[in-house]
């Protein structure tokens, strides 16, 4: 199908036949590059292969976790406590989940291992390499691609019946996944003598024969492979076979090669540019499979350089080989590795320490003031609610048994008598001894509420309105109980120490969810999808500060907040000291470069500036 069908089909809203789906991107050098575009059968072939990677991972962790709790237990050689051992593993086995997907496709240049035996590969839609943030997106929001869990319908339909099959996240991300084509030879100049013997019907389906037969399954090559013998009978009496259906493709290429009239290397004018270039073409898919293999920033500095001269070369004669008329062969094989070479060239620049850091101290608030008004939205929805709901049990205190769980109704009520036994809140719920054990088990639920509160936001916003307030309404109903039984300071005791950067975060969290439900809401002079895929990779760079942040909250709860040795008033000023850390950051830092706006996080750089150049 021809980027202008794809055109008029997307115009339609009619989907093209999965089969045909392609996605013409121009490369800076303004020379089109065609992908064909990955269907749903070959996407899911590829998660379930990537569940299946990931699910005997973690049955590798858990047995090995329990041994090494057990050998604790038992005062074995290893001086590691049980409690250290299963913190470890409760963030193992997050990260491991969340970051499977992000960190495979961010770093291995779109690719999980199951999309790699697919022959399947994750790109920008503008044909740009996929970066860590574009990844971060696409996989953050399959928390809703994935609904109704398990069955993943909303995804699925998206990718079934959307012109690019692009699922939600991929909208978001602006990326597409493609299929790769097979790593062909340049094909031979053949001239062979007689005329052609197959019809141009016949030909032409021989050729796409030809040129695909080798990505399907076996029983599909068989049924196929029937067809075309029945089909071309009088060309190939002595059966179907694949090599006399490839003897016959090279014969009848020649003839027509001949007659100027088909396809080997295609017309007489190709066929030229193919003898004149196969030397240079041979050496740049030489240095390609060597700049793929160990990464172009591992050559030597002369083989970057020839890299870049014999990419500008091949794209070159890309161009003159459609002006020339070329085969569909010989167009695919330069497509495939200027394709190749336009994702290695045009990659993000290398994730560096120092750059991660400067992203961290002065990209991230930056980046969170000069998006304030879903920020401040996001608070006043947080707090809003949680004023509202302590006003309201303080004017009728029954009204917090219909708010506020059991379980923290009756730590109020007993927070008079474990004040009295010299016992703080975060103590008579966390033992020392499991210390570690919290640490992680808060760092990670605290974490995953952001990521569901980001998600949310592409459900017009309305996932983290909802998120907000809810937490809103049950820290003002907390707040409230313990008010009631006059122990309020039981409760601020444990939550300032870590509270103050813990609950800034979730309203960062939320103002990031929101700026996402905008793009749809009011998405200014741009499309609904160029906002969402702009507003999205500032969101992910705000959630990459905020899981930050909340790493060193869930710390400081598990160590600092439940300490027997320390008193409530050194609690309190513990959590001040925190808030005069935190909010000279957010407000102050990177203040000297705001007229150059945010960088969109540590390895979205370059996809903002391939973006440009595009």
């Amino acid at each position: 199908m021809s980027p202008t069908t794809l055109q008029a089909a997307e115009r339609s809203g009619a989907p093209p036949p999965l089969s045909d789906r392609q996605l013409e991107i121009e490369t800076p050098e303004q020379v089109p590059v065609g992908y064909e575009l990955a269907g749903p059968g070959s996407r899911f072939a590829a998660f379930l292969l990537d569940a299946a990677i990931l699910g005997f991972t973690l049955l590798l962790i858990l047995p090995f976790a329990f041994l090494l709790v057990m050998d604790a237990a038992l005062g074995g050689v290893l001086q590691l406590g049980a409690a250290w051992i299963l913190a470890l593993t409760i963030v193992a086995v997050f990260v491991i989940v969340w970051g499977y997907f992000i960190l495979f496709e961010g770093l291995r240049d779109g690719q999980t291992p199951g999309k790699r035996w697919m022959g399947l590969r994750v790109i920008h839609a503008n044909g740009f390499p996929l970066t860590l943030a574009g990844s971060a997106i696409r996989n953050l929001l399959r928390i809703l691609d994935l609904q109704p869990l398990p069955t993943g319908l909303l995804g699925g339909s998206f990718i079934l019946f959307h012109p690019r099959a692009q699922r939600p996240g991929d909208l978001a991300a602006g990326t597409v996944v493609i299929r790769e084509r097979p790593r062909g030879q340049i094909p031979e100049e053949t001239a062979a003598e007689g005329p052609p013997e197959l019809s141009d019907d016949e030909y032409e389906v021989l050729r796409a024969w030809a040129l695909k037969h080798h990505t399907l399954e076996k029983g599909a090559r068989r049924r196929i492979g029937g067809r075309l013998h029945r089909q071309l009978q009088r060309a190939v009496p002595e059966g179907p076979t694949e090599a006399v259906l490839r003897e016959l493709y090279a014969r009848e290429s020649g003839r027509r090669t001949a007659r100027g009239t088909g396809t080997g290397s295609g017309s007489p004018s190709a066929a030229a540019l193919l003898r004149r270039q196969r030397p240079r073409w041979e050496a740049w898919r030489t240095l390609l499979e060597r700049a793929r293999r160990r990464g172009l920033p591992a050559l030597p500095e002369s083989d970057v350089a020839e890299f870049a001269a014999l990419y500008r070369e091949v794209t070159a004669d890309l161009a003159r080989a459609r002006t020339y008329g070329a085969s569909s062969a010989l167009l695919s094989n330069l497509e495939e590795s200027v394709g190749q070479g336009h994702n290695l060239l045009y990659s993000a620049p290398p994730r560096t320490f120092a750059r991660i850091r400067e992203w961290i101290l002065e990209g991230v608030p930056r980046l969170i003031r000069l998006r304030w008004r879903p920020m401040a939205l996001a608070t006043l929805l947080f707090f809003g609610p949680a004023l509202v709901t302590f006003g309201a049990i303080m004017v009728e205190p029954d009204r917090a048994e219909r708010v506020v769980p059991a379980a923290l109704l009756a730590r109020a009520e007993a927070a008079e008598e474990l004040r009295a036994q010299g016992i703080g809140y975060g103590e008579a719920v966390i033992a020392e001894e499991t210390m570690p054990i919290a640490a992680a088990s808060i760092l990670t639920n605290n974490v995953q509420v952001t990521f569901f509160a980001f998600a949310g936001g592409l459900l017009l916003g309305l996932g983290t309105v909802v998120i907000l307030v809810l937490n809103g309404v049950l820290l003002g109903g907390v707040a409230a109980a313990f008010q009631l039984q006059g122990q309020s300071m039981h409760l601020w005791a444990f939550v300032l120490p870590h509270g103050v950067i813990e609950l800034t975060a979730i309203c960062l969290a939320g103002g990031a969810g929101m700026w996402i439900g905008s793009a749809l809401v009011l998405p200014g002079r741009r499309t609904r999808g160029q906002a969402l895929v702009e507003r999205s990779r500032d969101a992910v760079s705000v959630l990459g500060g905020v899981v930050v942040l909340l790493v060193i909250a869930g710390v400081i709860e598990g160590f600092i907040s439940p300490s027997p040795a320390l008193s409530e008033w050194t609690k309190v000023g513990f959590g001040i000291f925190t808030g005069l850390a935190l909010f000279p950051w957010l407000l102050l830092s990177g203040m000297g470069e705001v007229g150059e706006g945010p960088e969109p996080g540590p390895s979205a750089g370059g996809a903002k500036r391939a973006e440009g150049e595009s």
